[in-house]
């Protein structure tokens, strides 16, 4: 086990164990609101129709774009901060984002937006394979 220097009785592995095992259920975890919307595709898969593709391809890859520009955005705005500071040099590198950066100051917006798009995507890979192994 791994314990620190100065406390022999910290066990750091433990604690770091701990802290990404409830980020991961917070970031990647299925909520409620995702299996609704597994729901509502399920439903829309109705044969002859194409909502479910006009869904996908158009209103996803529009969100995915959005997202990903809102997110490049934000590590541009904390990179010229840093720069500015000029603490990239002297080694003493100190981010701190705010709600500011984020979409109506609320970055669990943007959380629950790329929950979304992560749900949706596996939706389609799990979709298309149970396509190509029914057909």
């Amino acid at each position: 086990m791994k314990h620190c220097k100065g406390h022999p009785k910290y066990n750091f592995y433990k604690y770091m164990h701990r802290a990404f095992e409830g980020d991961f259920k917070k970031v990647v975890g299925i909520s409620w609101y995702l299996w609704g919307l597994l729901v509502i595709f399920l439903l829309l898969n109705v044969h002859a129709t194409d909502i479910i593709t006009y869904l996908t391809h158009f209103c996803f890859l529009q969100l995915l774009l959005a997202v990903g520009s809102k997110m490049e955005h934000i590590i541009t705005e904390l990179a010229l901060e840093v720069a500015e500071k000029h603490t990239a040099i002297e080694g003493d590198i100190v981010v701190a984002p705010s709600d500011e950066l984020f979409w109506f100051n609320r970055p669990k917006l943007v959380l629950l937006l790329i929950h979304i798009i992560l749900f949706q995507n596996a939706f389609e890979i799990a979709f298309f394979f149970w396509l190509l192994v029914t057909k």
